[in-house]
């Protein structure tokens, strides 16, 4: 299985400002728990042992909770200077990963047990099918925050493609398997993953994988709010 993992946890948290003009949206808590924390226990129970994390914005509140946690979490802290955005952030990592496979994961979605299983079964079509990305989606209409579009259609299982307008009905959830040839070609740079991914749709290297529960995820300050109200990290 997969045994490394970056949290992509250097952006700003402009939606749910004023809160993190003093703490780093990672860092926000639910029930006690930081949203990093909860996504950290995630991934440990799918079996990742190493961690990276990548930083910015307040870098040195996770380059301190890194620190505090060392002996729950190995983790290898990825300081960008300049922000280096969701695709060069990861390309910035990539020699931690070894040239295998490993797991991409945004920590404002609420990470549950109950993706474990479509996690795994994504691992085992994006090996299936040889891919360089696989992401797991979630229904649109399983969304907790209703204002949220689609971002990918499924027409010939497990391939993603986009769809033009607002005519996708999967949410991608955060969570993406990448094969390190996917960014092995991309400058050490500030980039989106977007073109990235839709290389790899027009190569039929893209797969995904539907999780059926609801999908709750830190959007903005007003969803955080009603998130926080709900029984939803242990």
């Amino acid at each position: 299985m997969i045994e490394r993992a970056i949290v992509l946890a250097a952006g700003f948290g402009k939606r749910v400002l004023p809160l993190t003009n003093i703490t780093p949206k990672p860092l926000l808590k639910i029930n006690n728990v930081s949203l990093l924390e909860n996504t950290l226990n995630f991934l440990k129970k799918f079996g990742v042992t190493n961690f990276a994390i990548n930083t910015h914005h307040l870098g040195d509140q996770i380059i301190s909770f890194a620190e505090n946690n060392k002996n729950k979490y190995d983790i290898k802290i990825f300081t960008e200077k300049n922000i280096l955005g969701t695709g060069g952030g990861i390309r910035n990592a990539l020699d931690f990963f070894q040239d295998k496979p490993f797991i991409s994961i945004n920590s404002d979605t609420i990470w549950s047990d109950q993706y474990l299983l479509p996690l795994k079964n994504l691992y085992n079509n994006f090996t299936k099918h040889n891919a360089n990305s696989g992401l797991l989606m979630i229904k649109k209409e399983n969304s907790f925050d209703k204002t949220l579009k689609g971002d990918f259609t499924i027409k010939s299982e497990p391939f993603l493609f986009r769809q033009p307008g607002d005519a996708n009905n999967l949410i991608f959830t955060g969570c993406q398997i990448v094969n390190p040839i996917l960014l092995k070609n991309k400058k050490k740079e500030n980039f989106s993953i977007q073109p990235v991914w839709d290389e790899a749709i027009a190569d039929k290297k893209m797969v995904g994988e539907v999780a059926q529960n609801i999908f709750y995820h830190v959007t903005d300050l007003q969803i955080y709010e009603k998130l926080k109200q709900l029984d939803l990290i242990h």
